[in-house]
């Protein structure tokens, strides 16, 4: 089937009012730049420094490109290390993937839509937060854009050559993150899924997944022992207590990030396009849904979360916006009320919600301007309260000014009781219920019994517990 350009191609179209809506799209991107030293560490963040290191020499970690490239761009920076250093390159990544994203879908989706989705992929918040932390994601969703932006491509003119390409980059992905590779099979049977469905705009796709097919095999068979040890290892670090909490975690992650409104509208638009046969929409809905049944797969024996499927996000919004396919009104309205309701979540990000993170620098802060000689630190998130009262340098996996609180530490309090010291505690409630029942009854009474509450550093936010509190114990 030969490939037909979308209405909007045609001779006389007119592409002012795409123009306009990419022009805001990469203004309303630029937001990734500000206040992004605001915020405090993620816990995530302490590790990357922790690991760029030590961890990348002995070759400790799956994905030392991601961490070398973040170490290149805070040096480059020069000076100390800092939160917007840390985050700088993140953010460009992340504000490069919005005009990349109108690259990848103006060919096939028509440059309303493709722009659009733009738009919103730049309003969203769940983005703007990887692209405001010192993590990989943006940079394997980058990759990830980019190769499958030229595999749609290849379905399209049914190039198998050029399918192999964009097959390729997006797996190289995968040196920035692993779980970019979750793309993959979704890259491969797309153009079946096309095919067989007799999809609209579409040349040779089955010609193209047959090639797929073939790299996709080469390619598992040279990286598997690296995929079945980064597999063991996650499942070792990050196990699941039960076959259900993994896959409904997962669950209400992806469904709090995407936003309801937004995966309603994907999910009609999918089932819309299965039914017109439209060849963009169900390549789109083929990543998404093979991305996500992936990831739930795995989450059975390993924690899985929403960061991991970040790369399905600017095919999630091209489905969320298939009526404007068919243009009309009624599809415009649509575009617009996501964007304003993706726009008012941006602006609680901003706002209220502290950047949707824990407030750890002004809880460290507090217990380091009032904690005197020989004052005992204990801490949750340790690794981030070594950052900001260690020395330069210091190493967060190695914590010598906050004594780390968390998952073990048998007999604790009552060890802690027996020293004459001055001691303060920086908690967050809501990891508590990670703590053995025993270890979190004996801390609940030791902080009862022995010390009291200084100070609250809350962060308004639904749905999620973010609020730290800092305790003083004194003998």
């Amino acid at each position: 089937m030969s490939a037909a350009p979308p209405p909007d191609l045609a001779p006389g179209a007119t592409c002012r009012g795409p123009r306009i809506v990419l022009a805001l799209a990469l203004c309303v991107g630029l937001l990734r730049f500000w206040r992004l030293g605001t915020w405090s560490y993620w816990i995530d963040e302490a590790y990357t420094v922790a690991d760029w290191s030590a961890a990348v020499a002995r070759g400790g970690v799956w994905n030392p490109l991601g961490y070398r490239a973040l170490r290149a761009a805070t040096a480059l920076l020069g000076g100390e290390l800092s939160e917007w250093k840390l985050r700088a390159l993140p953010a460009l990544a992340g504000w490069l993937a919005v005009p990349l994203a109108y690259w990848a879908l103006r060919p096939a989706f028509g440059r309303p839509r493709a722009a659009w989705s733009a738009l919103l992929l730049a309003l969203s918040s769940w983005l703007v937060f990887w692209s405001q932390t010192g993590r990989f994601y943006t940079l394997a969703l980058l990759l990830s854009l980019a190769g499958a932006g030229l595999v749609l491509r290849a379905v399209r003119s049914g190039r198998a050559a050029r399918g192999i390409g964009g097959f390729l980059v997006a797996a190289a992905a995968a040196a920035f993150h692993p779980t970019a590779a979750l793309l993959l099979p979704g890259l491969v049977a797309a153009p079946f899924v096309v095919a067989g469905r007799g999809g609209h705009g579409a040349g040779d796709a089955r010609r193209v997944g047959r090639a797929l097919l073939v790299a996709v095999l080469v390619c598992g068979v040279l990286a598997l022992p690296w995929t079945w040890s980064t597999l063991v290892q996650h499942a070792t670090q990050k196990h699941t207590a039960d076959l259900l909490s993994g896959p409904l975690h997962l669950a209400l992650t992806v469904g709090y990030f995407v936003t309801p409104a937004v995966g309603a509208a994907a999910l009609l638009g999918a089932l819309r396009a299965w039914r017109t046969r439209e060849a963009a929409g169900l390549f789109a809905a083929t990543l998404v849904a093979t991305t996500l049944l992936a990831a739930l797969a795995l989450s059975g024996v390993a924690l899985m979360t929403a960061q991991y499927v970040l790369a399905a996000l600017p095919w999630v919004l091209a489905l969320a916006l298939q009526p404007l396919a068919e243009g009309g009104r009624g599809a415009r309205t649509l575009a617009l009320v996501l964007a304003l309701a993706l726009a008012a979540d941006l602006g609680l990000y901003f706002t209220s919600r502290g950047g949707e993170r824990p407030r750890w620098r002004e809880a460290y802060a507090y217990v380091d301007a009032r904690r005197e000689p020989g004052d005992l630190v204990l801490g949750m998130a340790a690794p981030i309260g070594e950052l900001y009262l260690g020395a330069a340098g210091a190493d967060p996996r190695v914590p010598l000014e906050v004594a780390p609180l968390g998952d073990w530490f048998p007999d604790g309090p009552r060890r802690w009781s027996r020293q004459p010291r001055r001691t303060w505690v920086v908690l967050r409630p809501q990891w508590l219920a990670s703590l053995a029942p025993r270890d979190r009854a004996d801390l609940e009474a030791w902080l009862a019994a022995d010390a009291r509450l200084a100070r609250r550093f809350p962060v308004e936010m639904e749905g999620r517990d973010l609020d730290l509190e800092v305790w003083l114990r004194e003998p």
